[in-house]
């Protein structure tokens, strides 16, 4: 019915003089920002696979600002003030630390403040719109560039250590039970990626099928942005090892970790950490398990730096749960294993 009318109005638009007129961009009622033009459409019930948030662990700085400059964005030349730090250090940094994907978190800036595109500070100060709900202003505590990318990965984590241990997040978003989201649309995530997503934006959008409203861009922007940018730079796979913030370091397959964030369990398996558990995976050729500690009176994870009560001396959590000798530890803030995760002096 629409093409009939435009088709008729048109000798009447030249005949005054007038060309062909451009559609107006469509603004995201939410976060204000321009929506790209749909070209692929995703199902809302599998917006992105798990990996595709805890993954790309072996990105480095270097790649993710060489895509800033690719892309004339303003953040590859900004360096953040309270942290001391450029965006790109900022967005592998704070992600890997909560093993969070620095590929999604630019899709995730991208989506809420199309800074990854922008060649202006716009929107700087609310980069990942986290602490920023739809009914109100962003929280004062979440301000700024890096705040908000750390925001932004911690609450990731968080939801994935819910739905880990088989639980549902925080707002009830769980796989494979539907939820309304506030399109509305009946939901049932796939994947807990998907589940995740929701949580954090609870909105389909405009480019995914079944469902969603078109003036918003909502989580199914987050996974057509994802997919944009993954295939516009040559990001590798990290072959089969996974980095890990517990152990700060690439750790090789079949490695399992006990995460310092949460005290799950985690298994490096090509390339990607498996989902975590309470209990130690089966297979594991190498182990970093929490240390007990006497002195302390609990566990503690790995790299963790403790002047004993037994012999004064001091000493760090290490592989397969082995305190190791770290006498510097006091004086350089490390030992055998990396930097002391945290000092725990007499």
């Amino acid at each position: 019915m629409k093409l009939r009318v435009s088709l008729l109005l048109l000798p009447v638009l030249y005949s005054l003089g007038c060309g062909p007129t451009e559609q107006a961009p469509v603004v995201d009622e939410l976060t204000g920002e321009v929506l790209q033009e749909a070209t692929t459409t995703y199902d809302m019930n599998r917006l992105l696979e798990d990996a595709d948030i805890t993954g790309g662990q072996w990105i480095t700085t270097a790649q993710v600002q060489q895509f800033l400059q690719q892309k004339g964005s303003y953040l590859a030349t900004y360096t953040d003030p309270a942290w001391g730090k450029t965006a790109a250090a900022l967005i592998v940094e704070r992600s890997k630390a909560y093993q969070i994907s620095p590929l999604y978190m630019l899709a995730r800036i991208q989506t809420e403040s199309s800074l990854i595109t922008s060649g202006t500070s716009s929107n700087l100060a609310k980069a990942c719109g986290c602490g920023c709900p739809d009914s109100s202003g962003c929280d004062a505590a979440y301000t700024g560039f890096g705040n908000q990318v750390e925001c932004a990965a911690k609450k990731m984590r968080g939801y994935f250590t819910s739905l880990d241990s088989g639980g549902s997040t925080i707002s009830g978003w769980k796989v494979g039970v539907t939820k309304s989201s506030l399109d509305p649309c009946s939901v049932r995530p796939a994947t807990k990626a998907t589940a995740a997503l929701y949580t954090y934006t609870p909105w389909v959008g405009a480019y995914a099928t079944q469902c969603g409203r078109k003036t918003v861009g909502g989580s199914s922007l987050v996974a057509s942005a994802y997919n944009r940018f993954k295939g516009e730079y040559a990001w590798g796979t990290g072959g089969t090892s996974c980095y890990s913030g517990t152990v700060d370091a690439n750790v090789a397959e079949f490695t399992c970790v006990q995460s310092s964030s949460d005290a799950l369990w985690r298994k490096c398996v090509a390339g990607v950490f498996t989902g975590g558990s309470t209990t130690k995976p089966t297979g594991c050729t190498t182990s970093y398990p929490y240390c007990p500690s006497a002195t302390l009176g609990h566990p503690v994870p790995t790299r963790t730096c403790v002047q004993s009560s037994g012999d004064l001396q001091w000493h760090q959590c290490g592989v397969e749960g082995a305190w190791k000798s770290a006498p510097n530890a006091p004086t350089t803030g490390s030992g055998p294993v990396g930097t002391c995760y945290e000092i725990h002096a007499l």
